[in-house]
């Protein structure tokens, strides 16, 4: 029986071991959180240069619209989007650091398990032997009373021998299953941030693009601008006012039953977010809109920002309203009867009929469409189709419903 134990622990600890991989580079585990360290430093400081700038781009929001506010606030965007795509290098690097002390650390544990295999094989050796005489005959054996007793005694204290070191390779198994989870999970990080790396560069080029075409379109003069600004609210009023008279509408057919309930949505990304508008009838929305109703909620945030999925679906629609409405958007199908839409964006990463999972990035914060400010629009829906509208092509139209009613 002893003997199996052996051959079992044995195969499954060479299962384990052949899935460690080797470290990369000969550095102590030390020297390499002290560049895990400055990497996070390093870090901390383009996230204040972030928010400094931000907080100038905010401030502009503020005010009243005009050529050179947003020229400024196009430069200011690109500034910002290039402090993130040096933060995604420097997070890239930290996380590169990561995964090679985790692979030390594997590496480290390799190296018990082989000499906890040794110990444990020399101990069941020993009680094989002592085993097949039996705890009678070893009593019986022994020259005298005392060195019986001794003998039956080196025979317990190698039965709790063995039981110690059966305890410690399982507390070592538990640990390279915890560093191997971590590894996954760093792996994981890597290549979200290697892809926010390559499609904020995309952002930063299509901003550039965008004041090049501003000025191109403009002249550089503020009264074309605003004949252009004047001509565009009126479109986007006549094209809002539509919209809303066909959700007001629909609102009337919601049925609660066909909901998911609370808990099944997730924030639509990563920490925590300013509330900058709620759903509903709000004091801003009485006086901001003509229907009195804002049909999402919108969430304050820099251009760039990833955004994710708020449940498992299949993309339902991909699109761009241009200057009007939501810009670029993403609409989610997550049941027959729940949709997710995510607009104003600055770039889309995933394409219709796509299935995702919750959590996954699917594309960029961004001011595309009819907005004022870098923000993320974001509505649920019980039902919705794609209603076409001249200027603005194939906009999102539904049943809608209070986020907040189901994180």
């Amino acid at each position: 029986m002893l003997s199996r134990l052996g051959k079992i622990i044995g195969t499954a600890f060479v299962a384990i071991i052949l899935l460690v991989p080797s470290p990369v580079l000969a550095i102590t585990e030390d020297e390499l959180q002290k560049q895990i360290e400055l990497k996070n430093k390093e870090l901390e400081q383009i996230n204040s240069q972030i928010n400094q700038t931000q907080g100038v781009l905010d401030n502009l929001g503020s005010q009243s619209q005009s050529l050179s506010k947003e020229i400024k606030s196009t430069e200011y965007t690109i500034k910002n989007l290039e402090l993130g795509i040096k933060s995604s290098e420097v997070n890239i690097d930290k996380l590169g650091l990561e995964l090679q002390d985790l692979s030390g650390k594997l590496t480290d544990a390799e190296a018990k398990i082989k000499a906890k295999r040794e110990t444990i094989a020399s101990l069941i050796r020993a009680l094989d032997e002592k085993e097949s005489e039996g705890v009678l005959q070893i009593f019986l054996k022994g020259g005298s009373l005392t060195d019986s007793v001794a003998e039956v005694s080196r025979l317990s204290q190698l039965q709790g021998s063995l039981s110690d070191e059966v305890a410690s390779l399982r507390a070592i198994s538990e640990d390279i299953n915890t560093n191997m989870e971590m590894s996954s999970e760093k792996k994981d990080q890597l290549e979200t941030e290697n892809s926010n790396y390559k499609n904020r560069k995309y952002i930063v080029e299509d901003q550039k693009t965008y004041k090049q075409t501003l000025l191109k379109q403009t002249k550089n003069q503020e009264t074309v601008f605003q004949k252009q600004l004047s001509e565009l609210e009126k479109k986007q009023i006549s094209i809002s006012d539509d919209i809303d008279n066909l959700e007001q509408a629909l609102r009337k057919d919601f049925n609660a039953s066909l909901s998911p309930g609370r808990g099944f949505l997730s924030k639509p990304f990563n920490g925590t977010r300013p509330l900058t508008q709620e759903y509903g009838a709000t004091a801003f929305a009485k006086k901001a809109y003509s229907s009195g109703f804002h049909n999402g909620n919108d969430y304050g945030m820099p251009v760039g920002t990833p955004l994710i999925a708020a449940a498992d679906g299949k993309i339902f629609a991909v699109g761009n309203n241009g200057k009007y409405q939501y810009g670029k958007y993403i609409v989610i199908k997550h049941t027959d009867n729940f949709f997710t839409l995510y607009a104003h964006m600055s770039r889309q990463s995933v394409s219709v009929g796509e299935s995702v999972k919750k959590g996954q990035v699917i594309g960029y914060s961004g001011n595309t469409g009819y907005s004022t400010g870098a923000h993320l629009h974001f509505g649920v829906y019980q039902s919705v189709e794609l209603k076409g509208f001249a200027g603005a092509g194939p906009v999102p139209v539904g049943i809608t419903m209070n986020p907040a009613d189901y994180y």
